[in-house]
């Protein structure tokens, strides 16, 4: 099958559209919803509102009904304000945009792309400039890399200091916050 008018250049019945195509839009909305305890954030990580249970007594559970029929699971149909969608713009909506004083955009005016080159023989070759120089060495004016260290005795050696200073090796036993679980 063909496609007719497959550039946009023949105008429709209105403005803003094309012969032999028709427009379609499509429209959502969304809404977060703050979870857990402040601050509220807009997932629900089950993290921050729960502590760790490992055995349940007798009335230590009740059952969540949802929705108006009282169903015992969350089937995230109902009560959801989804069941209604916008899902196209009316036509009195819709209003044809102005591409260089017409209802078309050719891309072609404004966009920098007139004329084209097709061959690199068309294309002007200038010759670039890296520091006074026309090759870029990369040993010079890259953020302080003039004063490169070739050998490790170059380098001022300094101890690292870990427990507030009173070692000077990490034993990965002072200093750390114990990690809790829920």
């Amino acid at each position: 099958m063909t496609l007719l008018n497959p550039s946009f250049e023949d105008a429709g019945a209105a403005p803003g559209q094309a012969a032999h195509w028709t427009l379609i839009t499509s429209v959502a909305a969304e809404r977060l919803a703050g979870f857990g305890p402040d601050p509220h954030r807009a997932w629900e990580d089950f993290e921050r509102w729960s502590e760790l249970v490992l055995s349940l007594g007798q009335g230590d559970v009740a059952l969540a009904f949802f929705d108006p029929l009282a169903e015992g699971f969350e089937d995230f149909e109902d009560g959801w304000d989804n069941d209604l969608y916008l899902i196209e713009l009316p036509s009195g909506h819709v209003i044809a945009a102005p591409f260089g004083g017409g209802a078309v955009e050719d891309l072609e005016e404004g966009w920098d792309n007139v004329p084209y080159a097709r061959a690199w023989e068309e294309v002007a070759g200038v010759t670039g400039i890296f520091d006074g120089e026309p090759v870029e060495d990369f040993n010079e004016q890259w953020h302080g890399n003039e004063s490169f260290l070739w050998e490790w005795e170059m380098a001022v050696g300094v101890i690292a200091a870990f427990d507030g200073a009173t070692q000077n090796f990490e034993d990965f036993e002072n200093g750390w916050t114990a990690a809790t679980t829920i």
